[in-house]
């Protein structure tokens, strides 16, 4: 069933996972969702902060549905952590008896080599191998939700920042030398990579898997104190609104016309 107001599926009756929701992208992503009647469990580093999104986005969807009951969940996880990470799995897989939406958002850019507590260099830890780790932990609810439902999806938030990069599979932990860009725009293309390989394996069991670059987008993920941070903090008033780049990332996770899998968005094609 669309939803009239925007062309959208009417997602009452769903379940959609958002990472990274209390701010920026994500939380303007979970709000919308919620406001087309999903039930939404947000994922969120911060417990205080996670509460405060909550209610806000509880409050929008109240006003889109004066008569539901509430339906929008919190989850709290660091996601450089692969212990927590599997916790968060099984949460989802135990709470939920469906899953129609992962959105795979919550990234860093951290302008120094930081390393997690399991070793791992931070961006590559956050922006490839969470999501990588949390979609096949929840795979198995998707895809028992697509074989009842007909259909499931899972959107990873990628970026242009991808393009001329590579990654360094001899180095892919960056101990040898450390580059911000070159570090996120290789978590990027892994994004992608995950995607399409994902994708061809899901292919006939009705899960769209799909990665979108949301446009560049003035949120948080540029809070660091170094030379590129600073930069883009500076330009920021350029960027769009974190409402604004949500569009695509919930176009992919509700609109009907979406029929491709395997495939990287830009926002300007949606």
């Amino acid at each position: 069933m669309e939803n009239p107001r925007s062309g959208l599926k009417d997602m009452s009756g769903t379940v959609c996972v958002v990472t990274g929701a209390n701010s920026g992208i994500g939380k303007a992503t979970a709000t919308e969702l919620a406001r087309l009647g999903a039930r939404v469990a947000m994922v969120c580093r911060d417990e205080e902060r996670g509460r405060e999104a909550q209610a806000e986005i509880r409050a929008a969807a109240e006003l889109a549905h004066p008569s539901r009951e509430d339906t929008v969940d919190l989850c709290i996880a660091d996601l450089s952590v692969q212990e927590e990470v599997y916790h968060l799995g099984e949460t989802i897989r135990a709470d939920y008896d469906r899953l129609d939406v992962l959105v795979n958002n919550a990234g860093v850019f951290s302008d120094t080599r930081e390393e997690t507590v399991d070793g791992i260099e931070l961006t590559f830890a956050v922006n490839h191998l969470a999501p990588f780790l949390l979609t096949h932990l929840v795979l198995p609810r998707i895809r028992e939700t697509a074989g009842r439902a007909g259909e499931a999806r899972i959107i990873t938030v990628s970026s242009e920042a991808h393009r001329g990069s590579s990654i360094d599979f001899d180095d892919i932990n960056a101990e040898q030398g450390y580059n911000a860009l070159q570090a996120y725009a290789q978590s990027k293309l892994a994004n992608i990579l995950f995607t399409h390989e994902l994708a061809r394996r899901l292919r006939d069991e009705g899960v769209l898997v799909n990665a979108v670059h949301p446009g560049v987008v003035n949120t948080g993920i540029w809070r660091g104190s170094g030379w590129i941070s600073r930069i883009a903090r500076l330009f920021s008033w350029l960027y769009k609104r974190p409402e604004e780049g949500a569009r695509s990332v919930v176009y992919l996770a509700a609109s009907p016309e979406v029929e491709e899998t395997g495939q990287y968005f830009n926002e300007t094609e949606i």
